[in-house]
């Protein structure tokens, strides 16, 4: 029987697979998922400013950037590398690279909350409202759940497959929203069960998509995996921590000088925005992945004009949205807010425009992902970070809440300006030849510290 050659004769691509494979059609599903994660968490804040003391929702509100901040040294550590790298792998490699980042993570964050749990058992800490203590112990025992579903979260987005990522957190929502409609009928809401609610939704959403991936335990290669992880997680690591300080340390200093009512009223105006600030969450979950194959075929300049065109958009939807929050503030006020949040909406004009240049910093911070040139995330944030903190030192404590707001608008404004101008380099003057190997990658990225 005569041979057929199959690279000559591809498979048939069916209209709907090809509209699943479109960027459109993944960005769209992404932001679908967006949309329903927005709406939860919308939900959940909600109910707390209406449940809840002001100290408690400032307390909320201070425990929350906390609980993002562990995602974002997974992010640092496992998702991100794994979004750049899996391209690369193939057939059992593939999988046994991602049982390995998954089950590896366990290692540490099992013992970490398992350690907190002791010290705040066993240690009285005299003076410390118990419900901050509550909310600790809740985010130590949510913690593996939230970090489980994270991480299938970025993977799935990394095989291109957000449809996956959109049944799993709708199965969350759904979970979560059953068991804090319990909750909240029979005895009421409070911050603690919130975060320990979240933690147990995530992780039993997670679980069957997860089972489903059928990898195997105790997986072989976790030195391994993650030692490919560490040649660029150690820049996205630095990283991790200075964002978190430069886009966070408003609201701590906030609440250092001011108390958490001041922070309860500024987080409040930011709730109004949450949609925003997800889509840019969302956003990056798809442009990471789509512009790997771009690099990896030579043509990251076309990923460049990509990153413009979209940093755009989301700038004239930021300029409608704050419009029309403005438009219907007052019916806001009264049925969102309530009357003791009365001075939230007078914030979020520049709390608009902070999303927006931070959207044009994050774009540029994705694409230099993209390129695996973490350290220049790094050192240019630093820069930034110093600035930042330092100049939200001086200005909250002389102008309170809005001294707060400048400040973040100017560490993200400088932000945006370095990262473009680095992104730029590194793709119009680093070599246009895909690295096919660990080590050219980490040449490059060396090449991308010190351009030329």
């Amino acid at each position: 029987m005569e041979s057929i050659d199959r690279q000559s004769y591809p498979m048939e691509v069916t209209p709907a697979k090809s509209l699943r494979s479109s960027l459109p059609w993944r960005a769209g599903i992404a932001s679908m998922d967006q949309a329903l994660l927005s709406a939860m968490n919308f939900l959940i804040a909600i109910l707390l400013i209406k449940s809840v003391p002001k100290a408690d929702y400032g307390y909320y509100s201070v425990a929350l950037p906390i609980s993002l901040f562990l995602i974002s040294l997974q992010n640092a550590i496992v998702n991100t590398p794994l979004t750049v790298l899996l391209a690369s792998k193939k057939g059992g490699d593939r999988r046994d690279y991602v049982a390995s980042l998954c089950y590896g993570q366990f290692l540490v964050v099992l013992p970490a909350a398992g350690t907190g749990l002791a010290v705040l058992t066993f240690f009285r800490f005299p003076g410390l409202d118990p419900a901050v203590k509550a909310i600790a112990v809740a985010l130590c025992v949510s913690s593996a759940g939230l970090l489980y579903r994270e991480f299938l979260r970025s993977y799935l987005f990394a095989e291109e497959d957000p449809l996956a990522v959109l049944k799993m957190d709708a199965f969350y929502v759904a979970i979560f929203l059953c068991l804090l409609s319990g909750l909240y009928l029979f005895s009421g809401i409070r911050v603690a069960t919130v975060f320990l609610l979240t933690g147990v939704s995530a992780f039993l959403a997670a679980l069957p998509f997860g089972r489903a991936r059928g990898w195997r335990f105790p997986p072989p290669s976790i030195s391994k995996s993650y030692g490919e992880n560490w040649l660029f997680g150690k820049w996205a690591l630095g990283g991790v921590c200075v964002s978190h300080a430069q886009n966070y340390s408003y609201l701590y200093l906030l609440g250092i000088f001011s108390g958490s009512v001041a922070v309860a009223d500024v987080s409040a105006a930011r709730l109004l925005l949450m949609p925003m600030m997800l889509f840019q969450r969302g956003w990056g979950k798809i442009a990471i992945p789509h512009g790997a194959r771009p690099r990896e075929e030579g043509q990251a300049h076309r990923f460049f004009k990509e990153q413009i065109l979209s940093s755009l958009l989301f700038l004239v939807a930021v300029a409608v949205y704050v419009a029309l929050l403005l438009t219907f503030s007052e019916p806001l006020q009264r049925h969102l807010l309530t009357g003791k949040y009365a001075s939230s909406f007078g914030y979020v004009m520049l709390w608009g425009l902070v999303f927006a240049a931070g959207f044009f910093a994050l774009n540029a911070s994705y694409g230099l992902q993209v390129m695996m040139a973490f350290n220049i995330i790094t050192k240019v944030s630093f820069v930034v970070m110093l600035v930042t903190v330092g100049s939200a030192w001086f200005l909250i404590r002389a102008h309170g809440v809005a001294g707060g707001l400048v400040a973040l608008l100017l560490g993200e404004s400088l932000l945006a300006m370095g990262l473009w101008i680095a992104f730029g380099r590194a793709v119009f003057l680093s070599k246009s030849k895909a690295p096919a190997t660990l080590e050219e990658k980490e040449k490059l990225l060396e090449l991308s510290g010190n351009p030329p």
